[in-house]
């Protein structure tokens, strides 16, 4: 009973903290004020890394004249993004370096390095099975029968030209079990220069489930002919920070850039509490240049957002039991995509061993594979094509919370493509760039009608900015920029309703 009672309290403290991160965040209603991804979001509980903040420089200005002003100094960039990871100066906390430069005109948005977990439940393997016939092979294959790989199999084992990236722990790529399996060479985020050593085992564990050779070895994995590119973003300290994932997305999107033949799924079961714009712009980079990221829901056994799960455009898993049940520590929530079994998987770990463990960590890769299974079949398909398809030949009767569009279906996924269920939006404004000194990039956030942040981008050099992958509905839409007439950062918002498989447009003019 006090085992339950401190669970119960814990996970309502979770709830709290999480629920505190988005601002607005549930049903506003009626009181939800529409506001800006330069404000919206809180970090002050979460657990970032000291003396670093990651900063988008805006169009106009210098951002380094401005952090030479403040005594910080740029540590790190990301051009492709226009991001950049800057020192806090002497003096000044992480909280507030990023309050002061919000009010910059140089600087479109400012936030930590915030810390992401591998999303571990209490008591790996713990479930038993010995109620049914052969529980060890059970216990060992069920789940590649609960997604009828073996049928997916009889049509596509995958392709040498589709990729499967585990943004994880590192891989051990010398496991007896990869013998003879082609791997990609590999990137490790963290700047140690191991792709291949995994300290912690889950990303070992994950590659097997995705993308294990079934011809040998003693298990099989779903991807079978495609190659696996080990990302490693945990480093020797056992941790996981914003940057190590923005590396690891915009790495992925140039090679993706480099290598047009070749096509990328990634997997990363990994979560973290807060909205990074950072770490969603790499994302969009990525998928610009067709890289599905497909990721685990967590292991809150509740419902508690989480990153990169509730992210427009993504692949979101939850866990599912043998019966095609939620796993009982699979959180749920609007953001879940499709369900895959996530209780006592048996795959590789690191030393060459073999174990069962459990969690939508397992899960995620399961629909990496059966992405890199489709795209083998239609190379052609868009990153919003192929989370349709994924999630409208799932095994449910409609979307829940706890399984979204049901467990997977790998042979139904590589049959004919389904109607697309999405909607796209574009915002067009007058913020045109044309290499002026008082010109300002807008920020605009794109909000569900009760107010939850559900998009994020900025303005490019024509003032737009497109929006894929949101459901059907209604939505608020705020530009936020700095306007040199009024000296000061200003906020406009707009009604918008996406329909299904259309493209609605939004224009905002303002007074230049």
């Amino acid at each position: 009973m006090k085992r339950f009672l401190s669970l119960l309290v814990g996970l309502l403290i979770l709830s709290l903290l999480s629920g505190c991160l988005l601002q607005p965040f549930g049903k506003g209603g009626s009181k939800f004020k529409p506001s800006s991804a330069r404000d919206v979001i809180d970090y002050s509980a979460l657990d970032f890394k000291e003396g670093e903040v990651l900063i988008k420089a805006n169009a106009s200005g210098s951002l380094e004249q401005v952090l030479a002003q403040e005594g910080s100094a740029i540590l790190h960039e990301w051009p492709q993004i226009g991001w950049v990871v800057a020192s806090v100066p002497p003096g000044e906390s992480v909280g507030s370096f990023i309050a002061k430069l919000r009010s910059y005109k140089e600087v479109l948005l400012a936030e930590p390095n915030v810390r992401y977990e591998l999303p571990e439940p209490d008591g790996w393997g713990d479930i038993e099975l010995l109620a049914l016939a052969e529980a060890e092979e059970y216990d060992k294959q069920w789940g590649l029968r609960n997604i009828n790989a073996e049928a997916a199999w009889e049509i596509t084992t995958g392709s040498p030209d589709v990729i499967v990236a585990i943004i994880d722990t590192g891989v051990d790529a010398s496991h007896p079990e990869f013998d003879g399996k082609a791997f990609v060479e590999g990137f490790d985020a963290t700047g140690e220069g191991t792709p291949t050593l995994d300290l912690h085992g889950h990303g070992t564990h994950v590659a097997g489930i995705a993308a294990d050779d079934g011809r040998s070895g003693k298990i099989a994995g779903v991807a079978w002919d495609c190659p696996i590119m080990p990302v490693r973003v945990m480093d020797s300290d056992y941790a996981i920070w914003t940057g190590y994932l923005t590396d690891a997305m915009l790495h992925l999107g140039d090679y993706a850039e480099a290598h047009p033949e070749k096509r990328i799924v990634a997997n990363m079961s990994i979560g973290g509490r807060g909205y990074s714009f950072a770490f969603k712009d790499a994302i969009d980079y990525a998928a610009e240049r067709g890289v599905l990221l497909v990721t685990s829901a967590g292991n809150d056994y509740m419902r508690v957002i989480s990153y990169p799960g509730a992210y427009n455009g993504v692949v979101t898993v939850a866990a599912s039991t043998p019966w095609n049940e939620k796993a009982d520590f699979s959180t749920m929530g609007w953001w879940n995509s499709v369900a895959a079994p996530g209780v006592n998987i048996y795959s590789t770990v690191t030393g060459g061993g073999y174990e069962s463990w459990q969690g939508t960590s397992m899960a995620s890769p399961f629909v990496c594979g059966a992405a890199a299974l489709l795209l083998s079949q239609y190379p052609e398909l868009s990153t919003v094509e192929l989370k349709n398809q994924i999630e409208q030949t799932a095994q449910g009767s409609g979307f829940t919370e706890e399984l979204g569009y049901g467990v997977i279906d790998a042979a139904a996924i590589l049959g004919e493509l389904r109607p697309m269920a999405y909607g796209a939006l574009k915002v067009k404004t007058n913020l045109v760039l044309e290499d002026e000194d008082d010109e300002s990039y807008g920020v605009i956030t794109v909000f569900s009608s009760d107010g939850v942040l559900k998009a994020y981008g900025t303005t490019g050099m024509d003032g737009s900015h497109t929006f894929h992958a949101l459901q059907p509905g209604d939505y608020t839409v705020t530009v936020a920029f700095y306007s040199a007439a009024a000296e000061g950062w200003e906020l406009a918002s707009q009604q918008a309703s996406v329909g299904v498989d259309k493209k609605t447009e939004v224009i905002f003019e303002f007074e230049l």
